[in-house]
This record gives structure tokens, C-alpha cells and sequence, in this order.
């Protein structure tokens, strides 16, 4: 459901605080309701778990009702100059991995690759 793996580093050209906490986590075959796309990042879909929790999850990821696979939407809060290591991107988001070992969603936008 996620797109490529990668692994280089980007340097943060604008800074980005997680928009909600706490992030959904869902484990895969955990039943989930879908709710609607993000307009403003396709290939996103609102979605609920059995305990009221709602976060961002890749389009297609629930299927009848269910988690296909596991998957951590946590934002990742960077400042303007940080460097990060680029694990994996979906639909315009990278997930990233901060020196200090946090690992979290940040937009594409906000990054550049140095190398």
C-alpha cells in the first residue's frame, strides 16, 4: 500500500509541526471504518478505529472493513535545516527518520534531498 522504499537523506527546507496526536496505529486484519479522501493530499483516506481514534491512512489500505497491513500514521515535527533519512513515501508524504531516532510523516514539500 506504501510506495517505494528508500533510504537518503533530505534536509528540511520548511519546517512542520504534526498536525494531531495522538496518530493512529493500526495493526493489520483491525477492523476500521473509511471515511472520506483528503482534498488537499490525494491518495489519503480518513479512517476510525473501533475505539473512536481517526487518522490519515494510504487509500486502499482498508479492505471489507479491515487493516490489510500495518501501518503508524505519526507525524514527524522538524525545523527549517534539520537533517532526516527518507525510509518510504506515499502520495506526497515521506516517512522520515530524525537524528535524534524519531521516526513520523513529513510532505514532500518540506524536503529536498541533498544527495
Amino acid at each position: 500500500m506504501t510506495g517505494r522504499s528508500i533510504a537518503e537523506t533530505a534536509r528540511v527546507t520548511a519546517a512542520w509541526t504534526a498536525s494531531y496526536t495522538p496518530a493512529l496505529r493500526v495493526a493489520r486484519g483491525e477492523r476500521l471504518s473509511a471515511g472520506g479522501t483528503d482534498p488537499d493530499n490525494p491518495g489519503w483516506r480518513w479512517c476510525v478505529n473501533a475505539e473512536g481514534l481517526g487518522g490519515w491512512l494510504p487509500e486502499g489500505l482498508v479492505v471489507e472493513g479491515r487493516a490489510s497491513m500495518a501501518f503508524d500514521s505519526v507525524e514527524l515535527t522538524v525545523r527549517a535545516g534539520d537533517l532526516v533519512t527518507l525510509l518510504e513515501t506515499h502520495a506526497g508524504w515521506w516517512l522520515c527518520r530524525h537524528a535524534d531516532g524519531c521516526v513520523g510523516w513529513v510532505p514532500d514539500a518540506n524536503l529536498a534531498r541533498t544527495g
